[in-house]
């Protein structure tokens, strides 16, 4: 699947909108009077660039003929309140299209950051390229590009004025026209492969330096950083040469394209002064010839230099458009009871998202509400995409994951997510303080966080940090120890006495203090009638289950209960070693 490309087929909850309409336009389109004002403004402000023009024909026809000074005076004062005129609509139509770029942000923002969200869990493509594609769209909206397109509509009025003036300069102005259109369309052709590559070996770039910054630790420890270097410089040598490629070719398609501009101006002032000299137009006509080719090639010209960026938000309209193609599971409105905790799976089969082979294959079983299960295996025996499945952070390529009878599909998240506690194996926190990680980044409440915080054990580790609940534990929990950052992610997946706890790998980091914490907190949860499923091979986590699942192959091996399935494992044991 292509770098910035989103497949429906994979899509989890939602599906591509039906239709040709494309919902990015109809949200930059949304405030149909401030465009109407931006292309009035437009069109104003392109008459009135006929001014100087009509100033300087004027000037020559009245002025230098009648040697009148008020005559001059009055013209130039004319002139002058009609470029202030000029400069007020271009300053207007730059706020509007300024505001209209703040109003698009804040119609689909958050929007994109949901998708990014959504794609970036179910592995949809570069997921992180949306926001910063939605800032180089507003910039776009901003910037002298735009105006290059809002002006060059205009184009066509000012070779009818030029016809006005005479058919033959008219001719010429229309040849160097058609060979800068020619030129502009050999510059889309010859530089749009190129420009995509760079932009993607840009973002790829990007995104392994942010990668790599955030394993700074590991890169500096054990003396990785001359590798890390060889490998981004192959990737910036990339990006480089893509990008000198399509500047060089865009470079010399300008250079002609000046040259052409230059000449066809030349020519049209050449073709004044000959009209003159043959006694069919005044001398003003060579001013005017020479203006009106200017103001006749310089929108495409304007166009040809600001190629680049065209490129840019070209790509990016496409992503975000395709993006917001994509519309949410759409739910009954009707609110489900908070469950019990009772976990059915019925014929799942499932894996991380993109990969063909499933990792969990066949898995029926029932966990009933309250006790406590614990899934144990070798590695990578499905145990921690198993656990996935149950959160509902993957959804089931076949089959059903159901919360006390109810598919987690049909559960909105927002909704379902207080109801479920979850530690990952790879502990991440977000950048705050440790009562704000704990509340899961809403509303604080002290006594939820504190309780939360006793259940898993910790209170006593924050109060005895420099700012107690109030410390900021940095980006992904950078200023906490491995086993700080897991306790504090416990007592966040304990947080509200969800009715499901699922917890993989959770004494990973911890020290013997930790342990008994973690013991503490399995006993509470049992009492509380939570249903936990912890993976774990620890004797200390083990010893509380009520229930043993084992994972082989992405298969259950063996069910049930804690004694029997011991036993059956001893036995095995035993007959392996016969």
């Amino acid at each position: 699947m292509a770098k910035g490309q989103y497949s429906a087929s994979q899509n989890r909850s939602g599906q591509m909108r039906p239709g040709a309409r494309s919902p990015l336009l109809e949200a930059v389109f949304e405030l149909k009077s401030a465009w109407i004002a931006v292309f009035v403004f437009s069109m104003a402000v392109n008459f009135l660039m006929l001014a100087p023009t009509i100033y300087m024909m004027q000037v020559s026809d009245r002025v230098m003929t009648s040697r009148n000074m008020m005559t001059l005076l009055m013209l130039s004062l004319l002139a002058l309140a009609v470029f202030a005129v000029m400069g007020v609509l271009e300053w207007a139509r730059s706020r509007v299209l300024v505001r209209l770029g703040v109003r698009l942000d804040r119609r689909i923002g958050a929007r994109l950051l949901s998708l990014s969200h959504r794609f970036e869990v179910e592995k949809l493509g570069d997921s992180r390229r949306l926001l910063s594609d939605l800032t180089h769209l507003r910039t776009f909206l901003t910037g002298y590009a735009i105006f290059a397109l809002l002006d060059a509509p205009w184009v066509p009025i000012f070779l009818v004025v030029t016809v006005m003036l005479h058919p033959l300069l008219a001719a010429v102005s229309l040849g160097g026209t058609i060979v800068m259109v020619i030129l502009t369309y050999i510059t889309e052709r010859a530089v749009r492969t190129p420009l995509a590559d760079s932009n993607n070996s840009a973002a790829e770039t990007s995104q392994f330096v942010a990668t790599n910054m955030r394993h700074g630790e590991i890169i500096e420890a054990m003396g990785m950083f001359p590798m890390m270097l060889q490998r981004w410089q192959k990737k910036q040598d990339r990006y480089l040469v893509q990008q000198a490629i399509a500047s060089d070719r865009a470079g010399m398609v300008q250079g002609v394209t000046k040259f052409v501009r230059m000449t066809n101006q030349a020519l049209a002032m050449g073709v004044g002064g000959f009209l003159f000299l043959q006694s069919d137009v005044s001398p003003a006509i060579v001013f005017a010839a020479s203006l009106l080719s200017s103001r006749i090639s310089q929108p495409i010209e304007s166009l040809m230099m600001t190629w680049s960026q065209l490129g840019t938000a070209s790509e990016s309209w496409k992503r975000i458009d395709d993006a917001l193609r994509y519309v949410d599971q759409q739910y009954s409105g009707v609110t489900l009871p908070a469950p019990t905790g009772e976990v059915t799976l019925e014929g799942v089969f499932g894996g991380p998202p993109g990969i063909s082979a499933p990792f969990v294959q066949s898995v029926n079983l029932k966990i009933p509400a309250g006790v406590i299960v614990a899934i144990v295996g070798s590695s990578a025996s499905g145990k921690s995409t198993l656990v996935r499945l149950i959160t509902g952070v993957w959804a089931p390529r076949v089959g059903t994951v159901r919360l006390d009878g109810a598919d987690l599909r049909t559960w909105p998240r927002e909704q379902l997510g207080p109801y479920i506690g979850y530690l990952p194996q790879d502990v991440e926190l977000f950048e705050g303080t440790v009562a704000e990680n704990i509340a899961r980044l809403g509303a604080l409440d002290s006594e939820r966080v504190i309780a939360a915080a006793r259940a898993a054990g910790v209170h006593e580790m924050v109060l005895q940090m420099a700012d107690g609940y109030g410390t900021q534990v940095g980006a992904n929990g950078a200023f906490l120890s491995g086993g700080q950052r897991q306790r504090v992610a416990l007592a966040r997946a304990m947080y509200g006495d969800p009715p499901l706890l699922v917890l993989d790998e959770p004494n990973a980091n911890l020290d013997e203090a930790g342990e008994l914490a973690l013991d503490a907190a399995l006993q509470q949860a049992k009492q509380r009638g939570q249903t936990v499923i912890i993976v774990s091979h620890r004797p200390i986590a083990i010893r509380n289950c009520d229930l043993i699942l084992v994972m082989q192959d992405g298969q259950v091996l063996l069910y049930g209960p804690r004694e029997q399935v011991m036993a059956k494992l001893a036995a095995a044991a035993a007959a392996a070693k016969n």
